[in-house]
């Protein structure tokens, strides 16, 4: 009877594998479609993508990716290159300034005692969940009046708040820590900046690189800061919106459109193919703690 049993559990452990391994299979299916129908209509003609767009390309023009590159694609008269380093400048600038302050943010929180920490951990909590969509118009105004909307040189600081997912994978880590550490250095003679940089901080390398390279990936693919904040300093994502909003007015600019998309996606697809482990595996330790 033990051996009935035992074969009609691992059957049903069978079954349920292969149904799983068959519904993610078509789930990838219907996520890799979309990128390699844009591969496709990127090397079409004009005439080919019009005539029918799911179609298997028959002309292979390579050379729509060279227009990208020559000031076909553009917008606002900035080039794909001129786009391209927007984007860079503004995830550098939006992921170090956005981590630093959630460090130290998550650091003071989960290490220190002071009046109102639970407070502040609760509105941290409630600004990651509640979306606040009303405050749109009023972040605008205030950022207006403080003439920071198109200025790259102030609007860095509305950046620095540290309020979003860092902190809490911050703050999970954080309590994580032994503080048998920090004792340790402070009968060494070293300050708070010390232990913070030289003892604690080096136990969270490898948490920090996740959070940077999740924000470097969504950085990278938003246009909505960048439509409401700094429209006169485009970048890829922004221009690619404008530029397919307007492609209809550019002669044969669809496949261009298709190839500027795909070139745009290759940076972000290496990244987190090469890091994928590393995400998931710190995001869930530090989710778990605290």
């Amino acid at each position: 009877m033990k051996n009935i049993a035992s074969k009609h559990a691992n059957l049903s452990e069978k079954i349920t594998a292969y149904v799983f391994f068959t519904l993610f299979i078509f789930i990838a299916i219907l996520n890799i479609y979309p990128l390699i129908w844009a591969i496709n209509n990127s090397l079409k003609t004009f005439d080919n993508y019009m005539s029918n767009s799911f179609s298997l390309t028959q002309d292979w023009l390579f050379k729509n990716y060279v227009r990208v590159f020559t000031g076909e694609f553009h917008y606002n008269n900035v080039p794909y290159l001129g786009l391209l380093i927007n984007s860079l400048w503004i995830v550098i600038v939006k992921v170090f300034v956005n981590v630093v302050s959630s460090t130290m943010l998550a650091y003071a929180v989960a290490r220190f005692r002071f009046p109102g920490k639970e407070l502040l951990y609760v509105i941290v909590i409630f600004v990651n969940t509640i979306p606040i969509i009303g405050a749109g118009p009023a972040a605008f105004k205030l950022l207006h009046a403080l003439r920071m909307v198109n200025n790259p040189l102030t609007i860095w600081l509305s950046w620095a708040s540290g309020f979003d997912f860092a902190f809490i994978v911050l703050y999970g880590y954080f309590k994580g820590v032994s503080p048998a550490y920090s004792e340790a250095a402070y009968i060494d003679g070293a300050g708070e900046l010390v232990t913070l940089f030289k003892i604690i901080l080096p136990q969270v390398v490898p948490c920090l690189v996740a959070i940077i390279i999740t924000q470097a990936i969504g950085v990278w693919n938003d246009y909505g800061t960048v439509m409401i904040y700094l429209r006169e300093t485009p970048n890829l994502a922004y221009g690619l919106y404008m530029f397919n909003n307007t492609a209809g007015y550019v002669e044969e600019s669809r496949p261009i459109y298709f190839a500027a998309a795909v070139i745009s996606s290759i940076p972000i697809i290496v990244l987190y193919t090469c890091t994928q482990k590393l995400i998931l595996t710190n995001m869930t330790a530090g989710g778990l703690k605290g």
